[in-house]
């Protein structure tokens, strides 16, 4: 509908009818401009952000970011802000991700090097265990004791005992540089019974060596086997040494294969190391039974076995035990240096 013309020159009620629609179309047609203008300042005001420049009439709109980069569309500025926000994000889980196995990295190396306070650690090992995916567990034991010591932290104030389940381990036990309460290796089953002068061992080992660490260790109820292809140590291969790492006890352990056309020490402790034996550890037929050095000590309360060649060697060293039975050795000691043998207790006043 549009303004209706006046054609006639008489003043009527047509005429006034006429006019006051018009008057009504006029008022209807502002408030129609007048909604259309809200509405279209609100949708700008919604693409504005701010006035500019010297006339409060230019204004930034959308389309300007805070750097007053002009986009060609609101749609490309905001694209361009969520993909460098999705970027960001990205980044951010990536560095948050690295940074946490790093931290993972840097807690098992923790662990490594200080291990838990006061709780033992008991640690298994089995022939039908698994270096790989076993954790030494009871459950899930290692494959070889070589292994359960690699698992033990650098330092720790715990007890930790080995526990092997019966069986021969072709292995060369190293435990080397740790520092620990006490260190124990023995066989899972019990050996209260153990006596290897009439019986071997239930875990049998070609050697173990302790050096430079620091607490107490003990090796319960081994039989050293394989000796011709022990390692060797100052020349000569070994069954087991004790080579500064303070006090080691040997208990029920036993040595009965031949090695008199070796250069071989069935036991050896040196350095300022000191070692106790007991339990009827077992010597035969060793070229060497137990050798002792340099400032060193050795105490056994009886040696037991028999046709050993040498029965203890002693180097600048200190060794305390009774004298043994007829048939222990070939030749029962041999002193070097200013090496000492206590066979009997004494009194000084």
């Amino acid at each position: 509908m549009g303004l209706l013309k006046l054609i006639s020159n008489r003043i009527s009620t047509e005429w006034k009818e006429k006019f006051n629609k018009n008057i009504d179309y006029l008022n209807d047609l502002e408030k129609k401009l007048s909604d259309q203008d809200k509405s279209t300042n609100s949708r700008i005001d919604n693409l504005v952000l701010h006035s500019g420049g010297d006339s409060p009439n230019e204004v930034v709109d959308a389309r300007v970011n805070n750097k007053g980069e002009i986009f060609d569309t609101l749609h490309g500025r905001l694209l361009e802000h969520e993909n460098l926000s999705d970027e960001q994000i990205s980044e951010l889980i990536t560095n948050a991700a690295s940074q946490k196995a790093q931290v993972e990295q840097l807690n098992k190396a923790v662990q490594q090097i200080i291990g838990g306070y006061n709780e033992p650690i008991n640690i298994y090992v089995s022939k039908d265990g698994n270096d790989q995916t076993g954790d030494g567990s009871q459950e899930k034991p290692f494959l070889t004791i070589q292994t359960a010591v690699n698992s033990v932290p650098l330092i720790t104030t715990s007890s930790v005992t080995i526990w092997i389940s019966d069986g021969v381990y072709l292995e060369d036990v190293y435990v080397n540089g740790l520092t620990f309460r006490t260190f124990v290796i023995r066989p899972l089953n019990d050996t209260s019974t153990l006596d290897p002068q009439v019986s071997d061992c239930p875990v049998k080992v070609r050697s173990i060596m302790f050096a430079t660490c620091t607490g107490y260790c003990q090796i319960v109820g081994m039989q050293i086997v394989d000796t011709a292809n022990s390692p060797l140590f100052q020349g000569r291969q070994y069954g087991i040494v004790n080579e500064q790492s303070g006090y080691m006890a040997i208990s029920q352990c036993k040595f009965a294969e031949n090695t008199k056309s070796l250069a071989y020490n069935a036991v050896y402790v040196g350095g300022t190391s000191k070692m106790n034996m007991y339990g009827s550890t077992t010597f035969i037929n060793q070229d060497i039974a137990v050798q002792v050095r340099l400032l060193s000590e050795f105490s056994v309360g009886d040696l037991k076995g028999s046709g050993n060649s040498i029965g203890v060697y002693v180097d600048a060293a200190t060794a305390r035990y009774a004298k043994p039975a007829a048939g222990f050795a070939t030749t029962e000691n041999r002193i070097i240096g200013r090496g000492l043998i206590i066979n009997n207790g004494q009194v000084l006043s």
